[in-house]
């Protein structure tokens, strides 16, 4: 039942917010989320590499999906297969090309601390782009973590009535800081 009941309110509170916030310049409008609210809406939190990416249409032949192959190094919450199929919106296939804006998008060898839900054999970003941090390596030789969240614009309540902004750029942290926080959230979580 829980299965069922995340997705219904997160396609009415979508929209809810594409009815009340105006377009902020081909964006899509998202509640922001902490990464504490990342954590508990997860299934699984995974330090992974990018091994294999395939397009093609869904079933029906009515959109174009991404699925990404990943290798997990390690589960930061949650346990599960050693290998995980990332499904997404939007692709290039036959010439044609689909994409979302603001969700996140992975190139083979990239390495990436994912946030996510499980679904029937795949799993899915728990909140588009906020949940894929991907590990670049600085000058100073630091393993660092950013989310690319150009395509997102951040909803919000002010004086009564719902605001659209567009999303901040975000600086970086280290790998190991986003490793160490996650882990103490997790551990204070029922």
């Amino acid at each position: 039942m829980n299965s069922l009941v995340r997705p219904l309110r997160s396609f009415l509170l979508s929209c809810a917010l594409f009815l009340t916030v105006p377009a902020v310049a081909s964006a899509t409008v998202v509640i922001p989320l902490s990464r504490e609210e990342l954590t508990a809406q997860s299934d699984f939190i995974v330090r992974v590499s990018v091994v294999s990416q395939r397009s093609g249409w869904n079933d029906d032949h009515s959109q174009i999906v991404t699925w990404t192959r990943l290798r997990v190094a390690e589960y930061l919450k949650g346990t599960g297969e050693t290998e995980l199929t990332l499904r997404q919106f939007g692709g290039t296939v036959d010439g044609m090309t689909s994409a979302v804006a603001g969700d996140a998008q992975f190139s083979v060898g990239q390495h990436a601390v994912l946030f996510l839900r499980r679904g029937p054999g795949v799993v899915f970003l728990t909140a588009l782009a906020q949940a894929a941090f991907v590990v670049t390596i600085d000058p100073n030789d630091r393993a660092m973590v950013r989310r690319d969240l150009s395509g997102l614009a951040f909803a919000r309540w002010e004086s009564g009535r719902m605001v659209a902004m567009d999303a901040p750029r975000e600086a970086g942290e280290t790998l190991e800081h986003i490793l160490r926080d996650v882990r103490a959230i997790v551990s204070r979580r029922p």
